[in-house]
């Protein structure tokens, strides 16, 4: 999917629905001219987790189809978490909230998953246009900007050489979606905390931004520190992959993840887990958390799903 077509929907849709909907849960289609269906889109508002599992239930994305696990996962994206979900948390079943929660996120992971292995596809070809020398200009300048964002140089005018080139290619990659689900999770209390009511913020990323939220009990001792705050989920779960790829917190997990692909290893949530200790000061019983909602959950099978080539759903939840 065109990542800058899915920002383009979901930061440009909210103002526009405000115009043309009113209470209740409509449905507003529209489809763009392309051989590809995973480009073109339905777009329903809601104004309850209710018409949520029902928009969810519609297009065959059940919890019993979910739970059976299935090899592929629908598209479907949402644009925000409403206040409404927060309020309502504490007198929604913990199975119903668990699902609501493992659906969405486990979709909007494999969509971010997805945009990183086509940066990667393409930095494995171009990395063997640069060691051969044929690169071109324009080529060149992407793969700078790659390296910039991905920590690797300073400055997109810096040389990317062989050393630097093997830690990019090390960085741009997945991260299991068994993992994903389980920081989310915790971090998020199933998306009602009020960090992801407020901020979209689902894995508890500090920031010293001016706009980000303070938490209640901030310990002054560690700085005038807050919360990130992200316009939609799926920027959350974009920004904790980029954290996971290049923060030196997670050097280990890195360095595991590329001997599984030297080895030609699937990537598994079970196996690369444990080098996430320094997510949390709490280290290893965080460790033992995560294990313990995979593991109830069952998720460890969603490391091998896919996403369909089905028409991207957005849900956009009323406030």
């Amino acid at each position: 999917m065109n990542k800058g077509f899915v920002e383009m929907i979901l930061y440009l849709w909210p103002a526009l629905l405000s115009l043309l909907l009113f209470s209740g849960c409509i449905q507003h289609e529209k489809s763009e001219e392309s051989k590809d269906d995973a480009t073109s889109f339905l777009y329903y508002t809601v104004n309850s987790y209710k018409q949520t599992i029902q928009i969810l239930d519609n297009i065959g994305y059940t919890d019993e189809v979910f739970k059976k696990r299935v090899t592929k996962i629908p598209r479907v994206l949402i644009t925000r978490i409403s206040r409404r979900w927060g309020e309502q948390a504490l007198n929604i079943p913990v199975e119903v909230k668990k699902s609501v929660f493992f659906r969405l996120m486990a979709s909007g992971a494999l969509i971010a998953n997805e945009e990183i292995m086509n940066e990667r596809r393409k930095l494995l070809k171009l990395s063997d246009k640069l060691r051969r020398g044929v690169v071109s200009h324009k080529e060149r300048v992407w793969l700078q900007h790659l390296a910039k964002r991905y920590r690797v140089v300073k400055k997109r005018a810096d040389r990317l050489t062989p050393d630097k080139l093997k830690k990019l290619i090390s960085r741009v990659d997945i991260v299991p979606v068994s993992i994903i689900l389980a920081q989310g999770a915790i971090e998020s209390g199933w998306g009602t905390s009020r960090f992801a009511i407020e901020g979209n913020a689902l894995f508890g990323q500090w920031s010293f931004s001016d706009k980000s939220l303070k938490p209640k009990g901030q310990r002054s001792h560690l700085g005038d520190y807050g919360l990130a705050t992200f316009k939609t989920p799926l920027d959350s779960i974009r920004s904790y992959l980029l954290n996971l790829n290049t923060h030196p917190a997670y050097k280990e997990f890195r360095q595991l993840r590329s001997k599984m692909r030297a080895r030609n290893t699937p990537l598994s949530g079970k196996e690369l887990l444990h080098t996430l200790k320094h997510y949390s000061e709490r280290k290893k019983e965080y460790i033992e958390d995560l294990k313990r909602i995979i593991r109830t959950n069952r998720l460890f099978w969603i490391d091998r799903a896919e996403l369909m080539e089905n028409r991207t759903v957005i849900i956009h939840p009323e406030a």
